[in-house]
C-alpha cells in the first residue's frame, strides 16, 4: 500500500510537471532543447503510471523489463539527447582547454555505474539487476553531461550559468533513481523509501519551472 501511495504521488507530480511544460512550451515555437526536457518528465510520468496500475492490479511490481523500466530509461534518454550534440558543442569545442573538465565530469557516471555494480555484487545477475543495468546505462551518459554543464566555464551571454540549477536538479534526480534501486532491492527502513520518493516528487515538480526561469535569461 505504501508503494502504491508513493508511486501514485510521483505519477501525479510528474504529470503536473509534464502538463505545465506542454502548456508553456508547445503552444508556440520554442527551443527543441526545452521540449526534450518536457518529454523527459512525460516519460517519467508514464513509467510511474504503469507501476501504479501494476500495483493496483497485482499488488506488486514485477521484476525484470516492463514499461516502468522503459519509462525511466526513456526519461534519461531525453535528458541525454537534449545535452548531447549542439548544446554540448556550444560550451565545449573539444579543445585541451576543457580536457580537465571532461575528466572531472566522469566522476558522476562512474558513481552511477559503481552503484549498479554494488547491486550486482550483492544480488547477483538476475532479471531485476539486468533491467536496472539497462536503466543505469542510460542514466550514466545523461548525468555525465548534466554534471559537465554544471561545472564547466560559462560561455557568452551566461548560457550555462542560466541553467546550472536545472542541471543540478537533473543530477539529483539521477541519483534518486539509483537510490530507488537500492531501496527496492534491500530491506531498507521505510523512512528511506519515503524520503527518496518525496524528493523525486519535488524534483519532477520543479525541474520544468526552474529550466523555464533559466532559459528566459537567454532572450533578455
Amino acid at each position: 500500500m505504501l508503494y502504491l501511495i508513493l508511486s501514485s504521488a510521483v505519477t501525479v507530480c510528474a504529470g503536473i510537471g509534464f502538463s505545465y511544460g506542454i502548456f508553456r512550451f508547445f503552444r508556440e515555437k520554442s527551443a527543441l532543447y526545452i521540449r526534450m526536457i518536457v518529454f523527459s518528465v512525460g516519460c517519467a510520468m508514464f513509467g510511474r503510471l504503469f507501476e501504479s496500475l501494476q500495483l493496483i492490479a497485482n499488488g506488486y511490481i514485477s521484476g525484470g523489463f516492463h514499461v516502468g523500466v522503459l519509462g525511466i530509461a526513456g526519461s534519461f534518454l531525453f535528458l541525454f539527447s537534449a545535452n548531447y550534440g549542439q548544446m554540448d558543442s556550444i560550451v565545449d569545442d573539444g579543445s585541451e582547454q576543457f580536457k580537465k573538465t571532461r575528466l572531472i565530469s566522469l566522476i558522476a557516471p562512474l558513481a552511477v555505474l559503481g552503484m549498479w555494480c554494488i547491486l550486482v555484487v550483492s544480488k547477483g545477475f538476475n532479471k531485476t539487476t539486468v533491467a536496472y543495468g539497462v536503466e543505469t546505462l542510460v542514466i550514466a551518459p545523461a548525468v555525465y553531461f548534466n554534471f559537465k554543464h554544471l561545472i564547466i566555464e560559462d560561455v557568452d551571454f551566461g548560457l550555462i550559468r542560466a541553467i546550472r540549477l536545472y542541471n543540478l536538479l537533473a543530477i539529483v534526480y539521477a541519483f534518486l533513481c539509483m537510490a530507488e534501486m537500492f531501496v527496492k532491492s534491500f530491506n531498507n527502513p521505510l523512512v528511506f523509501i519515503i524520503i527518496i520518493y518525496v524528493l523525486q516528487c519535488l524534483v519532477l515538480l520543479a525541474i520544468i519551472p526552474v529550466l523555464e526561469r533559466g532559459v528566459k535569461t537567454w532572450t533578455t
